[in-house]
């Protein structure tokens, strides 16, 4: 306790802790029940960590991802690394066996685990067995039924703290208790997390079961600049999107709503010749992996992601988060923005929004949010399962109800969960421990009020879900300091950022908006003779809704204004609308689709071609003509106008500390493919030095100290390719 900085630099190589990191520890180790908020990037983990070390019996830390598991290994020092294990599905029960029989001996200090495993009595009794000092909830918002990432899972961890109280020897003289265990101290309670309002951190409390003591770092981020950018339409977000990454030097992440959203615009942004790839959680696990690997190592520039991207991915040099969808919430939405610039160095935050946001949002959470029907499937598989008994039942059956086909979608499982939790929580099933990877449920009488009690928890869901749309809105909208905004939802007080947001700066909205292209369809005077021109002149065959794009002028057409000398030329006009006409083409025969084809295409007919050297008018147009179009500029976030031929300087370069960060990155993935600890591969101050030395040859590689023949040979090429693989 009273050398902590000694521990520090000894284990971690840290000469001071960040802020609000020692108070944590210090609280943990007095034995106080503690709630750590501290905003992504400032060191939680840290804050258990060294208390592993120190303290006389393991540390058990509950995390929701797998990948955020093995970051949380990889990145230990030497002397935690060989003390510390993981449990979850990915390993095969031999492997479980031997880890388990490590931990049952003593040889474990540190102990990563999933909530789910907390249900499994075979663990529980284990834990109970080797004693625990100190219990972790990582994420620990995922507590909340009503945040922005409910695991209910979660909901069972107070039931499994309950195992680990004291209890007291019994009497000496009795011989029936005289081989009862000594009293063990209950372990200390530390929960984490970056994203929680004030109501949050009570319900936290209360969740568990225990008395947090609040240490609270300020929301606030100096190093973050916020820009809400309004946009006409999805059209006029693809343009600006496609702008910032031009602006921005840096790694990038886009986040999305949807995979097919994501497929799209990284493939839109890999046109516009931005190397860009996407991350989704409906990808193979393999394509997900090579995804991340190539942006953690700076192949690939940009992502475009779903939330399923970014908790567990410690990549500090992001430059640039842009949201093109809305997010949740305002805590999703801090917790997603906030993975930029976790270098400490500047760094850009967009929200890019149109009026109809609030509309696809609100549609789309709908389709995501738990309804009375996915419940009441759910409570009849289960009946039919076990009758008014009990017994393990398969999640993977549970999901298959949910999604009504016996493929199951890879987000069913939560709305499965939460569907069990509320039967729970209405008094209509009681899950226990687990058997193996099956949950273990008992069908209890139903209450009398417990329809009723199930309608008033899925509509206060509801409520909530609206609410947090609300805010979001609200905050995209609105001309407070966006700083502010944030630090008061989270119960903070902060004067205005003054230079770190587009409100303070004085940005008027109409100067950061990209318009969409200004409405030509009013000159056309024949949209059928247009329409037939472009069918003509394409490049090769399109269908309804490409045909459409090309006409409109849309960011992300297939083909592009210089293949397409019609491009745009309907601009204003809907997809829908365009479609319309063109099916009116098809059926008076002048145009074709191909049935030959997986996706039916156009094609010009003999009629059509003849009415097109006719001239005769097709399909007149009745609109009204355009006011004259408008000059067109662009603007980088920080507000000012440029050219659109222009470019925006950066200050920004890849320095040491971005070479340090990349040789990291790429030292786990070579220890994760080894199967060795991270730092038999180079340790940190080896890295330290080739990223200070900077060497581009083998010969300057060997110079740098803690680099032999041995490591030259065996890490060389990949080091210096790595370094100047683009020179």
């Amino acid at each position: 306790m009273e050398d902590l900085a000694g521990a520090l630099q000894e284990h971690f190589g840290h000469t001071e802790f960040r802020p609000y990191q020692e108070q944590i520890i210090r609280s943990v180790l007095e034995g106080h029940d503690t709630l750590g908020v501290l905003p992504t990037g400032a060191g939680k983990s840290l804050c258990y960590q060294l208390p592993a070390l120190l303290l006389p019996r393991p540390t058990l830390v509950i995390s929701p991802l797998i990948a955020l598991m093995k970051d949380q290994l990889d990145g230990l020092p030497p002397s935690l690394y060989p003390q510390s294990t993981l449990l979850n599905s990915s390993l095969d029960r031999e492997e479980i066996e031997r880890r388990t029989e490590a931990i049952r001996a003593g040889e474990i200090r540190l102990i990563y685990a999933a909530p789910e495993r907390l249900r499994q009595e075979s663990f529980l009794r284990l834990l109970e067995e080797v004693g625990l000092s100190l219990v972790v909830v990582d994420e620990a918002h995922c507590v909340s039924v009503w945040g922005h990432d409910f695991r209910p899972d979660y909901l069972f961890i107070r039931k499994a703290l309950e195992r680990f109280e004291p209890v007291e020897p019994a009497d000496a003289d009795d011989p029936e208790g005289s081989a009862m265990p000594a009293a063990v101290p209950r372990p200390v309670l530390l929960a984490l997390t970056a994203t929680a309002t004030p109501e949050m951190q009570g319900e936290i409390g209360q969740q568990l079961g225990r008395e947090l003591i609040p240490i609270i770092a300020p929301a606030f981020r100096p190093n973050l600049h916020f820009y809400a950018i309004p946009c006409t339409n999805a059209n006029a977000k693809m343009e600006r999107l496609a702008e910032l990454c031009k602006e921005v030097p840096g790694s990038i992440i886009v986040y999305a709503n949807s995979r097919d959203r994501c497929e799209r615009l990284a493939d839109f942004l890999r046109r516009q010749r931005l190397p860009a790839g996407h991350y989704h959680a409906g990808m193979e696990r393999e394509e997900r992996q090579a995804a991340q690997e190539s942006f953690m190592l700076d192949r690939t520039r940009i992502i475009v992601a779903t939330v399923a991207f970014g908790m567990g991915v410690d990549k500090p040099n992001v430059r640039l988060v842009v949201h093109f969808t809305l997010p949740e919430s305002l805590e999703s939405y801090t917790q997603e923005a906030g993975r930029a610039g976790r270098d400490g160095k500047p760094a850009r935050c967009v929200l890019l929004y149109a009026s109809s946001d609030k509309t696809t949002l609100s549609r789309w959470k709908r389709q995501e949010e738990v309804k009375i029907e996915t419940v009441r499937d759910v409570y009849r598989a289960l009946q039919a399962a076990l009758g008014k008994g009990s017994g393990p039942v398969a999640p993977e059956a549970l999901e298959a109800i949910v999604t009504g086909e016996g493929e199951p979608d890879p987000g069913a499982g939560s709305k499965a969960r939460v569907a069990v939790s509320l039967l729970e929580r209405v008094g209509l099933v009681r899950r226990t421990a687990d058997f193996g990877r099956d949950m273990r449920i008992t069908m209890l009488r139903a209450p009398a009020d417990a329809r009723a009690e199930l309608d008033r928890l899925l509509a206060a869901r509801q409520t909530h879900a609206d609410a947090r749309l609300t805010e979001v809105l609200a905050f995209a909208e609105g001309h407070d300091c966006r700083h502010v905004v944030l630090s008061q939802h989270f119960g903070q007080e902060l004067d205005p950022c003054e230079t770190r947001c587009d409100n303070c700066l004085g940005i008027e909205r109409e100067a950061l908006a990209v318009r969409a292209l200004p409405p030509t369809a009013e000159k056309v005077p024949d949209f059928g003779q247009v329409i037939l021109a472009v069918v003509r002149s394409l490049p090769y065959p399109l269908g309804r809704t490409g045909l459409a794009k090309v006409l409109t002028g849309a960011a992300d057409s297939s083909v592009s204004k210089d293949r397409c000398p019609e491009f745009g030329l309907l601009a204003g006009m809907t997809l829908k609308s365009i479609r319309e006409h063109t099916d009116t083409l098809v059926q008076r025969g002048l145009l074709a689709m191909t049935t030959d084809t997986e996706y039916p295409l156009l094609r010009l007919t003999r009629a059509g071609i003849e009415a097109i050297e006719s001239g005769e008018t097709l399909l007149p147009n009745l609109l009204k003509p355009a006011a004259p179009k408008p000059a067109r500029t662009s603007t980088s976030a920080s507000g000012s106008a440029t050219s659109r031929n222009e470019t925006v300087a950066s200050t920004l370069t890849e320095d040491e500390d971005d070479r340090f960060e990349r040789l990291r990155a790429w030292r786990r993935l070579e220890a994760q493919r080894a199967q060795v600890p991270p730092y038999i591969i180079f340790s940190d101050a080896t890295m330290r030095a080739i990223a200070q030395f900077n060497p581009d040859s083998p010969e300057a590689l060997l110079a740098v100290p803690g680099i032999g023949p041995a490591k030259l040979a065996s890490y060389g090429d990949a080091v210096i390719a790595l370094l100047h693989g683009d020179s």
